[in-house]
């Protein structure tokens, strides 16, 4: 199964998506990964597998 979430706005993305997909964790992902657009146009990305806490961890 797969969700998808995102966010544009002026507030730190990250937080906001990692707590997203909390609220979709009891579908029963083995995985999980955020990607953020940096004010550069850089893209920064972080996966991990295991629960959500893993991802908000790093």
């Amino acid at each position: 199964m797969c969700g998808i979430v995102g966010y544009v706005g002026s507030r730190q993305a990250a937080p906001i998506l990692v707590e997203s997909l909390r609220k979709l964790e009891y579908r029963g992902y083995d995985s999980a990964g955020v990607a953020v657009v940096e004010d550069g146009g850089g893209l920064t990305f972080c996966k991990r597998s295991g629960r959500i806490q893993n991802l908000a961890d790093l």
